[in-house]
């Protein structure tokens, strides 16, 4: 999914909350994107000003937080953060660990001005 796909899909999801909630703008929108994802986070931040003209979003500030790469050790169970690479565990140095995390997207909230 690239960042236009993204900016789509994150406009579908402010506009129908917008439209649940009878609001008329939206000031700013918060995204959590996992690390694993390879986002440019200025084009997604672009194609989402593009995609929100004409729109309740035209104007919104768009704040994305990088979330951190999970993984899981295949030996001792052991959950830590570390690169999207596989590498050892740090507790045990178990070689092969699993990634548990990495790929989400997720809306966080919104703020909405002018609620009719």
């Amino acid at each position: 999914m690239d960042e236009h796909e993204v900016a789509s899909q994150v406009l579908a999801a402010v506009d129908n909350a917008a439209y649940r909630n009878s609001a008329t703008r939206i000031s700013s929108v918060h995204l959590a994107i996992g690390g694993r994802r390879v986002l440019d986070l200025n084009r997604l931040q672009s194609a989402f000003a593009v995609a929100a003209r004409g729109t309740v979003a035209e104007g919104a500030q768009l704040s994305v937080k990088v979330l951190p790469v999970r993984h899981r050790c295949r030996n001792c169970g052991n959950n830590f953060e570390a690169s999207p690479a596989d590498c050892p565990c740090p507790a045990c140095g178990h070689p092969h660990t699993e990634m548990i995390g990495g790929e989400e997207l997720q809306l966080l909230d919104m703020e909405l001005a002018d609620v009719a």
